[in-house]
């Protein structure tokens, strides 16, 4: 898996984590994944909803993880720490 793009959120975004566009294997690539860390501290990962405000797609608990964990490593890899820490830190 790799990351395209990531977009921290903005201070406020509540739960969301980072926006990213990832490629999940050769070829095959996902645009606008919302990355979200809920109360509970496990992950959750939407994409983009329809123009009907239905869902687009949907993730396994496994590609869940597998997507959390490359942003995360990502932002740390760029940012030196997870950005969405730095916000939460008081």
């Amino acid at each position: 898996m790799k990351i395209l793009s990531y977009r921290p959120a903005p201070p406020g975004g509540g739960n969301t984590l980072c926006h990213v566009d990832i490629e999940i294997i050769a070829g095959v690539r996902l645009y606008g994944l919302r990355v979200a860390q809920m109360p509970d501290r496990t992950f959750r990962v939407f994409g983009p909803n329809t123009e009907r405000m239905g869902r687009s797609m949907s993730f396994d608990p496994v590609a869940v993880d597998s997507i959390a964990a490359a942003a995360i490593s990502y932002s740390s890899d760029v940012y030196g720490h997870f950005k969405h820490d730095q916000r939460n830190a008081s």
